[in-house]
């Protein structure tokens, strides 16, 4: 064989070699790095996006858990309203059923009856020990949030969280369910209450919870 085709062989080799074990360019280095970046931008994305979903599912849970927890706290307490000890013995003495029994309630003032409406409400009732107990509850309009005042507390109590949850609406509505008895007119008090509650940091999430509670004991009249 030819020396000099065989050298020719050997030199084209090493060229297809080198040509073959060459680097990244610096073209193909940027290209890659781009399209890298676009895919963990698509991923941050996702992943915010995700973390914002399930924050706004706590906040509006944590919300209607608020509003349950305060119609819960309300009914508990405004149940009560009309109790006192001598309610069964009295029974039978009409006159002594009218003194001892605590005060009608009242909305925004004035004396309950059927389909008054309003955003406060006023009651009373006597412990097992004859303690009578004044108890309100009202809506802060300005400041979005309900107060409570029971017992002998100097002041009302705030019983919403203002820096979370808005309450837009609290409403009283009464009925009373007459019953004749003899000279005695017996009627049995009945409440609707509504609460509409939304989240501070996003208005447009509201919740709405509507309950409604009756007297235990029924309220006498002359």
């Amino acid at each position: 064989m030819n020396p000099r085709f065989v050298g020719s062989n050997k030199a084209l080799k090493r060229l297809k070699m080198c040509r073959d074990q060459r680097g990244v360019t610096l073209l193909e280095t940027l290209i890659a790095m781009a399209l890298g970046l676009m895919v963990l931008a698509g991923v941050l994305q996702f992943m915010s996006r995700l973390v914002e979903g399930n924050t706004t599912t706590l906040k509006v849970a944590r919300l209607e858990q608020d509003v349950r927890t305060l119609m819960d706290m309300m009914v508990q307490d405004i149940r009560r309203a009309g109790q006192f000890p001598e309610a069964v013995s009295d029974i039978g003495v009409p006159a002594k059923f009218v003194i001892d029994q605590p005060a009608l309630p009242a909305i925004d003032g004035e004396a309950l009856y059927a389909g008054l409406r309003g955003s406060s409400l006023t009651y009373a009732y006597r412990e097992a020990d004859g303690k009578l107990v004044s108890g309100r509850f009202t809506h802060d309009a300005k400041a979005g949030t309900i107060l409570m005042h029971t017992g002998t507390a100097a002041a009302p109590e705030t019983i919403t969280d203002p820096a979370f949850m808005s309450v837009t609406e609290l409403e009283f509505q009464a009925a009373l369910a007459q019953a004749p008895a003899g000279s005695m007119a017996m009627s049995i008090p009945s409440l609707q209450i509504r609460i509409v509650g939304r989240l501070k940091s996003d208005p447009t999430v509201e919740r709405v919870l509507v309950d409604r509670i009756t007297w235990r004991n029924s309220v006498a009249s002359p």
